[in-house]
């Protein structure tokens, strides 16, 4: 075997190596938890929160045009999963929107902790990979412009306080 062509496969695993650790990173999308959890942070994958028992909600928020079908867990089984001991918290989006919903709302309302979108894993640039959802049908009391402002998307940050 000649040295071009040895340069040339090592090149090509090279490649291949960069290639798949690049697309694995970027569908390993995290959520990072502070506060009131074990040693004041915790990181979820979404495949963590992809074991929790999951349900699915057809709802309309506000951005949206038509009914759309989110997947995922109950944001209270989420936050039992990180450890979490405080009942009040503030979600942080990538864009740094933020929005606070107590003990008591998430008890009432049970919103979820949407991961799928239509059956598709969401991606950053499509509202995910974590869309807090609410049950506006099942609790029409809550389809207000408050708790619509609620269903937060993008979501990189929950601090329990």
């Amino acid at each position: 075997m000649t040295r071009a062509i040895r340069v040339g496969l090592v090149l090509g695993c090279l490649l291949v190596t960069i290639v798949t650790s690049v697309a694995a990173r970027a569908d390993d999308a995290v959520l990072l938890f502070t506060g009131k959890v074990p040693g004041g942070e915790v990181t979820l994958t979404r495949d963590d929160i992809a074991k929790l028992p999951q349900r699915t909600l057809t709802e309309q928020p506000t951005s949206f045009p038509e009914p759309i079908a989110f997947k995922g867990p109950s944001l209270a089984d989420v936050l039992a999963l990180a450890g979490a001991t405080g009942g009040y918290i503030t979600l942080t989006a990538a864009d740094d929107y933020q929005v606070d919903i107590t003990a008591d709302e998430m008890k009432t309302f049970n919103p979820i902790l949407a991961i799928e979108k239509e059956g598709v894993r969401m991606a950053p640039d499509d509202f995910g990979p974590f869309f807090v959802m609410w049950p506006f049908k099942e609790k029409p009391e809550i389809d207000n412009e408050a708790f619509q402002a609620k269903a937060i998307w993008s979501v990189v940050k929950v601090e329990i306080k």
